[in-house]
């Protein structure tokens, strides 16, 4: 057949398309375009972009329905791992790939240029120690495709350890990429790692970059000049010249997941990959090693670096308070008389104190004195917090209220405030200690480029006496003269509907009694955990275990009810404008699936659907099904077809966090 003289372009439109069909269109092209490109295309009566998967010649004549491409915008943009990557979350987390792709296309941008602050004059070199020399030893006889793990709490340097690591990667012209929850870690290894390493060669990625920085650091990573990579999950989709190592630093966090927007996927699983598509070895670090993570080590799928350590019994470790108790006796500040007295005592010796609120703002939500409605955000739905001015806020978006809000339900004026927030607690902590320095680290003063870096500055240069906050500062720098943690209310990290809520409890507790030396007798640090259910059955649990013995008790009890790391799970939301409608369509999705599973194997198992309840977030009412899978292989053909079939019908969340 005579070619025609013309390219045949397979291309990925970035527009939402059924998953039951495939997401590449055919364009024509009057010359080669390299896989990878972005470009515009012609797609129906309107003009979008797409990404080019293939290209090859066209034999014969263009058919007539074919369109030509548009032109390019940026040439071989994605790199083939990049695409292989976005296809592998497409296909694993049941999301378009035009959706997923738009993660791996940062907006192009000119950053402004900066004076940067110098951490070192000159470079260390330091020798490895013997203890370092013997995991560098472990790591470079690592097997293809099997996790290396370090026990950080057993590393007297963790971050001159990893630093040895990406020099040896370094070495072989590679790059190493470490992950961290959370922007407040990448300040403290940034500083850490310029000890040894030009700072021309690292690169800190993170959302909270304008997108002239995320530019240029994208360029960076994409020709190679920078070869040690620090980021929250964004930088999994970065363009990598030649990866080597990819580290995933405090494993266990549930940050790692992307659980309110599509795709739904899970970073650690993603890291795991990633490694695999270039060859690179792939580490997991935490000094309190996830449940799943202990399992796969006694199986000896993944091999330890370092000694993995056991907590001892936690008994004694730290104070519980029965705020019931406190309220009887007419306290009803956020802190406790036994906390309060605690912080006296640590201000006066001169030490730090942390304390920690899982919600910021000055109450968890409100409730109008006359209807008994809790008063929610029109715009999505969400329990409104009070502030200090008396407007009331939603921390889910950009809505505030007038000065006198009035309830919508009934226009009665008075509200009875409900639980804490950062705001009320740090409120109360200055009124009863006003000589201290307060600091308060949450999503509304964390928000800032530059506030992460701030907030490591602060602790460096031992500037604060008292640091407030939510989950971020448990995983943030360590205070160097740390005495004492509060966490005002510990149920609130039970009243969620996870099964990993008593070992997220536990880890934090567990990692609480490490930093503040409260099992060490030389220290005498102190936790003091109030809650309004002292008798509840974790805390008698954790008191009499050690860490080792908690693990063994929640995997044989995961085992029975067939949770990871014994099944994979797959939450699938119905949603409808009435309960009605939504319970029916979740009965008709549950017969469905119960005759897809496959026959005698058990590992296959379908829960009865919820009874469906309000969502006020998305304004419908939702009911969902969990589906277990097991881990080991792909899930069963007949039921990802109907998954795919049926993506825009439902919610699909592969590794749910929870399952309400």
């Amino acid at each position: 057949m005579k070619p025609s003289g013309l390219y045949r372009l397979e291309i990925a439109p970035l527009v939402i398309l059924p998953l039951g069909r495939s997401p590449f269109f055919s364009y024509l092209s009057s010359e080669p375009v390299a896989s990878g490109s972005y470009m515009s295309i012609p797609f129906g009566k309107r003009s979008i972009e797409g990404v080019v998967f293939g290209c090859a010649p066209l034999p014969g004549r263009a058919p007539t329905w074919m369109k030509f491409a548009g032109a390019s915008i940026e040439n071989a943009f994605l790199t083939k791992e990049q695409r292989e990557l976005a296809e592998h979350i497409s296909r694993k987390y049941f999301t378009p790939l035009g959706k997923t792709l738009r993660h791996f296309l940062p907006k192009r941008a000119k950053a402004r240029q900066r004076k940067e602050k110098s951490f070192a004059e000159t470079l260390e070199k330091p020798r490895a120690t013997k203890e370092e020399t013997g995991a560098l030893k472990k790591f470079a006889a690592l097997k293809d495709g099997v996790p290396g793990y370090v026990d950080t709490s057993s590393v007297e340097d963790p971050r001159r350890l990893f630093a040895h690591l990406a020099k040896n990667i370094a070495s072989k012209k590679q790059q190493a990429l470490f992950l961290v929850p959370e922007t407040t870690l990448l300040p403290e290894w940034e500083a850490a790692l310029l000890r040894y390493f030009p700072r021309e060669k690292i690169i800190a990625l993170s959302s909270q970059l304008a997108d002239g920085p995320y530019f240029e650091a994208w360029e960076r990573i994409r020709s190679g000049t920078a070869s040690i990579i620090l980021s929250t999950r964004q930088g999994l989709f970065a363009p990598f010249r030649n990866l080597g190592l990819v580290t995933l630093l405090e494993e266990q966090d549930e940050s790692y997941k992307q659980w309110d927007m599509s795709p739904r996927y899970d970073g650690k699983r993603v890291a795991e990959h990633l490694a695999a598509i270039h060859g690179a070895n792939f580490l997991l670090a935490s000094g309190t090693p996830g449940i799943e993570s202990r399992y796969h080590l006694g199986k000896k799928q993944y091999v330890p670096l370092s000694p993995i350590t056991e907590t001892p019994p936690l008994a004694g470790a730290f104070e519980i308070v029965n705020l019931r108790l406190e309220r009887f006796r007419k306290n009803y500040s956020p802190l406790s008389r036994a906390l309060a007295g605690a912080i006296r005592e640590a201000l006066s010796g001169q030490k730090q104190v942390l304390l920690y609120i899982h919600r910021q703002g000055m109450n968890a939500f409100s409730v109008c004195e006359h209807c008994k409605n809790i008063f929610r955000c029109p715009q999505s739905g969400h329990a409104l917090t009070g502030d200090k001015d008396g407007t009331f806020r939603c921390l889910a978006c950009s809505y505030r209220s007038g000065s006198f809000p009035s309830c919508p339900s009934c226009g009665h004026l008075s509200f009875r405030h409900v639980g804490f927030g950062t705001d009320r607690v740090e409120r109360e902590v200055m009124g009863m200690f006003p000589g201290a320095r307060t600091f308060r680290a949450d999503g509304s003063t964390m928000r800032a480029p530059e506030s992460a870096r701030k907030l490591y500055e602060k602790i460096s240069e031992n500037d604060i006496d008292i640091l407030i906050g939510t989950q971020m500062i448990l995983k943030g720098p360590v205070l160097p003269k740390l005495a004492l943690i509060g966490m005002i209310d510990a149920d609130s990290l039970l009243s969620f509907p996870d099964f990993r809520a008593d070992e997220k409890l536990f880890q934090i507790l567990e990692r609480a009694v490490k930093q503040t030396g409260a099992l060490e007798k030389s220290r005498k640090g102190k936790v003091i955990i109030q809650t309004f259910h002292p008798e509840s059955t974790f805390f008698q649990r954790i008191t009499a275990l050690d860490s080792e013995a908690f693990s063994n008790q929640i995997l044989t009890e995961r085992e029975e009810l067939a949770y990871p790391p014994f099944s994979r799970l797959i939450s699938i939301i119905c949603q409808g404008h009435t309960k009605k409608e939504t319970d029916v369509s979740a009965q008709t999705l549950e017969v469905s699936l119960r005759g897809l599973l496959p026959k005698g194997d058990s590992r296959y198992r379908l829960s009865a659907p919820q009874s469906a309840k309000r969502k006020f977030s998305r304004k419908a009412f939702e009911s969902t099904l969990l589906l277990r899978i097991p881990d080991d292989r792909p899930i069963a053909e007949n039921i990802d077809a109907f998954l795919r079939k049926n993506n825009t019908a439902y919610i699909i969340d592969v590794d749910p966090l929870s399952f309400s």
